[in-house]
């Protein structure tokens, strides 16, 4: 019996050993808006709510689909946080760096003068033969805070074509678009204000 045992043990040892090492996750981020030119202060306080993201869209793992019907995570790659979390950040910075409003907050505390929320309607990356292209829409509502109904309701999409298939020039078109996606976001806002 022991005999038997030792084989076993050595036969599960070699399974170990010749198992190829996992690979390696990656995370991703956006990087900060650069070249915002400060515009004069217009509102005292703003307040961006974490946006709204239904199934998929509130897990970290980077999305694509090679058609219009299915879409698929990847396994060993993510944002470096959920795509509401990441997508609510770049816009309180891109705001903060506008100079808009004296305080922008990413929480709302009861006594800003406008809260922005959004909604996430896609984030993923679209695939098509060797082309691929960032996917973006993002559904924005801005209200004032004494009143009930909101000061701008409007949904803005984007789809920047990648560079290379590589994940990480399709990560810059991410951020290419969601940039385009908050420049056209920030005029119709201040138009509003």
């Amino acid at each position: 019996m022991k005999y038997y045992l030792a084989i076993l043990f050595v036969l599960i040892l070699t399974s170990c050993v010749n198992q190829p090492p996992l690979p390696t996750d990656h995370y991703y981020r956006l990087r900060a808006a650069q070249d915002i030119n400060p515009d004069k202060e217009i509102v005292n306080s703003i307040s961006v709510i974490v946006f709204q993201a239904d199934g998929l869209y509130r897990e970290r793992a980077i999305l694509y689909s090679e058609n219009e019907i299915e879409v698929k995570q990847y396994h060993y790659h993510h944002w470096i946080d959920s795509p509401n979390r990441l997508l609510q950040e770049h816009l309180a910075d891109r705001l903060r760096l506008s100079k808009i409003s004296k305080v922008v907050l990413t929480t709302f505390e009861g006594n800003s003068e406008f809260i922005v929320k959004g909604k996430i309607k896609a984030f993923e990356q679209k695939k098509s033969g060797d082309q691929s292209s960032a996917h973006v829409s993002i559904e924005f509502r801005v209200d004032n805070n004494g009143q009930n109904l909101p000061i701008l309701y409007k949904q803005y999409t984007q789809v920047v074509r990648s560079e290379a298939p590589s994940i990480t020039s399709v990560i810059s078109a991410f951020e290419i678009a969601v940039n385009n996606i908050y420049e056209s976001f920030y005029n119709d806002l201040k138009e509003v204000l």
